[in-house]
């Protein structure tokens, strides 16, 4: 099967460089699949699960805070705002993070910016969930847990 070459970077360092055979990436407008040959197109990532599998037919997974993604016939690049590994993620400190701003937005005595404690609040919570879905891909017998 045609391979295209993959680069998943953030501000601040590279996370994915390789050939792959299928990536989906969370666009805006919703997931989009992209085999080799795929049509050009730019577009703007949501905060989510980027997927990808190898010429071996293995699946890796990323999470990404949005940004954006180049398409091109044989190159796939994901300009992410901030990023990781699936491997990387913690579910626990994910979790954490969510009941912290949770917690932070409930403190009505509290003097924060709840612009910025809603926004930490969104990342924690597709943070978890991507975590916490990849994870599943992994393991199929893990099934889903209720979000704390």
């Amino acid at each position: 099967m045609p391979t295209l070459h993959v680069d998943i970077v953030s501000a601040d360092r590279a996370i994915h460089s390789g050939e792959a055979t299928l990536v989906v990436v969370p666009l805006a407008e919703g997931e989009a699949g992209v085999m080799a040959g795929h049509s050009p197109l730019f577009g703007k990532l949501k905060p989510g699960a980027v997927r990808l599998t190898d010429a071996d037919g293995v699946e890796h997974g990323f999470y990404v805070s949005g940004g954006f993604v180049e398409i091109q016939p044989r190159l796939v690049t994901i300009l992410a705002d901030s990023g990781d590994r699936a491997a990387d993620l913690d579910e626990v400190r994910a979790a954490e993070a969510v009941r912290q701003a949770q917690r932070a937005l409930e403190d009505r005595a509290a003097e924060i910016d709840y612009a910025r404690a809603e926004a930490e609040l969104a990342e924690a919570i597709v943070r978890l969930r991507v975590a916490r879905s990849l994870k599943i891909r992994r393991n199929p017998g893990a099934g889903p847990r209720p979000e704390s």
